[in-house]
């Protein structure tokens, strides 16, 4: 994919535990994010919030709010359209006119799932809203294509920018596993699709665990760009990640910036630190994640400094705030976790769902691996499963059902 597509993409397309538990989670549908800066032993100052509001099932609202000399002033607004299964199919998203108190429409973005996949699309549109033309004016489109094994192998991507029109093309090649080895990079130039780059992954277990991105140089040669080397902790979950960029001049890598997580009992995330170094300082930051006994978010804590215990320094804190009568109510569409076990297994896993339950599992990928409908027989023969991650989508009646594999 594309480095353009990679900010839309990541606008209008989510992974599938946080698709669904957008729309209802174990505590309830989310109502806000208060955020709180300037910390001080006996103060602090409010900052931003998020107000969400869901008017049908298929919607959300998102209107962020800044604070401003004693009154929240609304900032932006984005309207999110789900379909049946929670995958995004439409946003757009508004910016606030403080002196005529309107919301005007901005960018609009939809989205095209594939059949029945959580993570798979066809297709994805943006646009621009023409206030002249009093329309939405499209700018961005991305048209995937799939194979006969449903593994996605290009993406084509058109760009309107100055009036003039930009399309790329990133081809995918996989191996056995499934997994994307490596990615071609190309641009639309003098009238044909040339080579621009590429980035080779390597993979250990199924899991992901360098990629390396060069640039072309014709004929046959290429420049290193930049490198990523992640691990994994037991449990298959991100353990570090370092990025590094090429020193032409050295020719070796430099790092320039790495993530370290932790996790709790329950493979809860529970720490996040971040160093981004620039001209030889690292500059770091630590965000500390709070649970519900439910296992929502409650308390999202960020700090910046140096690293050492001493020197950490509190810059924000975000409070999440859910609408806990709704986790009892049944709404019109519904998602609920439902458990696997043994988990990991490298066997059979027993799936606790009721009979005539249809289920889906996805891989890491997103591509489907198995498929079916609970008819007495509960357990599920992975054997000949590679290793990995999965993800298990469920539908009893109008409840979603959601659960996870893991096979080491």
């Amino acid at each position: 994919m594309n480095r353009f597509i990679l900010f839309l993409w990541g606008c209008v397309w989510l992974a599938p535990a946080t698709l669904l538990s957008q729309i209802t989670g174990s505590d309830g549908k989310l109502l806000r994010i208060e955020t709180y800066r300037n910390y001080t032993a006996t103060d602090s100052a409010a900052f931003q919030r998020v107000l969400y509001n869901y008017p049908i099932p298929t919607q959300r609202i998102e209107t962020t709010d800044q604070f401003k000399e004693g009154l929240w002033v609304p900032q932006t607004r984005v309207n999110y359209t789900f379909d049946a299964l929670g995958r995004t199919i439409e946003s757009i998203f508004e910016r606030y006119d403080p002196g005529a108190k309107v919301f005007y429409p901005q960018v609009r973005t939809q989205s095209f799932p594939r059949g029945n996949s959580l993570t798979q699309v066809d297709s994805v549109f943006a646009y621009n809203w023409s206030e002249g033309q009093k329309a939405w004016e499209g700018y961005t489109s991305q048209r995937n294509r799939f194979n006969a094994q449903n593994q996605l192998v290009e993406s084509e991507t058109a760009i309107a920018f100055s009036g003039q029109r930009f399309r790329n093309r990133d081809l995918n090649f996989y191996d056995a596993n499934n997994n994307i080895t490596r990615v071609e990079n190309y641009s639309f130039l003098n009238g044909q699709f040339t080579l621009t780059g590429f980035t080779t992954r390597f993979f250990e277990n199924n899991l992901l665990r360098e990629a390396i991105s060069y640039s072309a140089v014709p004929p046959k040669d290429s420049l290193p760009l930049s490198r990523t080397v992640t691990t994994y902790t037991a449990n298959r979950l991100p353990s570090s990640a370092e990025g590094f960029s090429w020193d032409p001049i050295s020719k070796g890598w430099k790092q320039s910036n790495s993530s370290a997580y932790t996790y709790a009992a329950e493979q809860q995330l529970q720490s996040l630190l971040i160093t981004i170094i620039s001209n030889g300082e690292a500059q770091k930051s630590r965000t500390d994640l709070y649970y519900t006994a439910n296992g929502s978010i409650a308390r999202q804590e960020t700090h910046q400094g140096s690293g050492t215990p001493t020197e950490w320094v509190l810059d924000s804190k975000n409070f999440y705030y859910y609408d806990l009568a709704s986790s009892l109510r049944e709404p019109a569409m519904s998602t609920k976790l439902f458990k696997i076990s043994p988990n990991p297994s490298a066997d059979e896993v027993r799936l606790d769902l009721p009979l005539g339950a249809s289920f889906q599992v996805f891989n890491a990928g997103g591509q489907l691996q198995a498929s079916g409908v609970m008819n007495g027989q509960n357990t599920m023969d992975i054997r000949n499963w590679p290793s990995g991650m999965y993800w298990v989508v469920a539908r009893q009646k109008t409840e979603i059902l959601l659960g996870k594999i893991i096979k080491p």
